[in-house]
């Protein structure tokens, strides 16, 4: 029988082999495409403003990081887009743009990493319903977490592998990690990855409230909220956006003669293994798990903690996981821990969900392109129990060979980690 189909030449690399990012596109409460994101957080500017998307919860965050483009579109009863889709759309357009890729589209992949995904519009499905209304035939399409991919690839006419991974607030670290996997095997050639967020609802943020895990204390200091690893943080900062690159493997990039702003060079994920059932009010200090976690994805990478020029921590002003990342850097760094900069995006972005990790690796790969490691905002009195070089109140200038970054899920059942390089000259 003669087999019909069209034919795949399929490029293997070695295992640990890097890719090249060729594309960012940010969408952040901070500022939209490269350049902006990027200038405001070495300028040490906050994303973070008084909460507009909806009225907060009794008692609870009135304060989040907002993005304020593109400007917020109705969910229209007859074409409903959720706030998530929005965002990935505009990020995913501004990484291809970006890249300024125009190559063949049947080897391009994406993956999308999402936590919450489209909460928005389900809430709003509900209220439809409640009131005795009908619903839109594509509420069931774009309810789905898998819309925003879909969404994607029908607007970038992108042929290649597509998935959705969800995995909490490590979900665009995930996400990176199994783009970074297709490369590698050959799956595709080049990969549109990313995460997106949109969880200012009244929903998750009153289940955030009942978890405690908000920040309460400055509601009327909206930009001092956010506090990594500082004596005066009481919790997250909630947020939404969008961040995507294209990440392409090596002889596609050569071949089209890409820019390439830098490289990954390795990821990995763990998780815990048996822990008593989550508790907010007696959480298990444990940073092995992490440590194990960091020192597999440099190992993916081929680099040593000796070899890193800085890390982006998770530092979300979680008065109890900072503490415990902290333990797990300055025991991966050893000696170093206190030479090391390591430093924290989500003092000007609050914590975006599934968008920081991936927020975190594009700020990654612009500060190795650029030489500069942005600053920690709100670091005002570090915590005494933090044994880190912490880069505060201005930037780091001069050459950023190697990032490492860190992600930590919700409730500290599982992390992930990635390693950004220097381009490959």
């Amino acid at each position: 029988m003669k087999r019909v189909g069209v034919e795949v030449k399929r490029t293997f690399v070695d295992a640990g082999a890097s890719v090249a990012i060729t594309g960012v596109g940010p969408v952040s409460a901070l500022g939209t495409g490269a350049d902006a994101f990027f200038d405001a957080l070495v300028g040490g500017r906050s994303g973070t403003r008084a909460l507009s998307r909806c009225a907060p919860p009794a008692r609870g965050c009135a304060i989040a990081a907002e993005v304020a483009e593109p400007a917020p579109l109705p969910l229209d009863p007859a074409n409903p887009m959720p706030r998530a889709v929005q965002l990935a759309l505009h990020a995913a357009r501004l990484a291809m743009a970006d890249a300024r890729f125009e190559g063949d589209r049947e080897r391009v992949g994406v993956v999308v990493g999402t936590g919450v995904g489209n909460v928005d519009l389900i809430e709003a499905a509900a209220e439809t319903m409640r009131l005795g209304r009908r619903l839109s035939p594509a509420t069931a399409f774009r309810a789905f977490s898998h819309a925003a991919a879909c969404e994607i690839v029908r607007d970038l006419d992108l042929r290649g592998p597509i998935s959705t991974v969800t995995s909490g607030c490590n979900s665009g670290a995930d996400a990176i990690g199994q783009a970074l996997d297709w490369l590698r095997l050959g799956r595709a050639d080049a990969v549109l990855v990313g995460g997106t967020e949109a969880e200012l609802v009244p929903t998750f943020l009153s289940m955030m409230t009942a978890a405690r895990a908000l920040a309460v204390r400055y509601n009327g200091r909206p930009e001092d909220g956010s506090r990594p690893f500082d004596n005066g943080r009481d919790g997250n900062v909630p947020g939404e956006g969008a961040g995507f690159m294209l990440l392409e493997n090596a002889a596609c990039a050569e071949r089209r003669k890409a820019r390439v702003r830098a490289t990954l060079r390795g990821y990995a994920s763990r998780s815990v293994g048996r822990r008593a059932d989550y508790d907010p009010f007696n959480p298990v200090f444990d940073p092995a798990p992490m440590l194990r976690t960091l020192r597999a994805a440099l190992a993916d990478a081929g680099v040593t903690p000796a070899q890193l020029s800085a890390i982006s921590a998770n530092g979300s002003s979680s008065v109890f996981y900072d503490v415990v990342e902290a333990t797990a850097i300055a025991e991966l760094l050893g000696e170093r821990s206190e030479r090391t900069p390591v430093h924290s995006i989500k003092a000007a972005l609050g914590q975006t969900g599934a968008v920081t990790p991936a927020l975190q690796t594009i700020a990654a790969a612009l500060s190795v392109e650029r030489g500069v490691i942005p600053p920690t905002r709100n670091l005002v009195e570090q915590d005494a129990r933090v044994k880190l070089n912490l880069v505060r109140h201005a930037p780091l200038h001069g050459p950023v060979d190697t990032v490492l970054c860190n992600a930590i899920g919700f409730g500290g059942f599982y992390y992930s980690a990635l390693v950004v390089g220097r381009a490959e000259s």
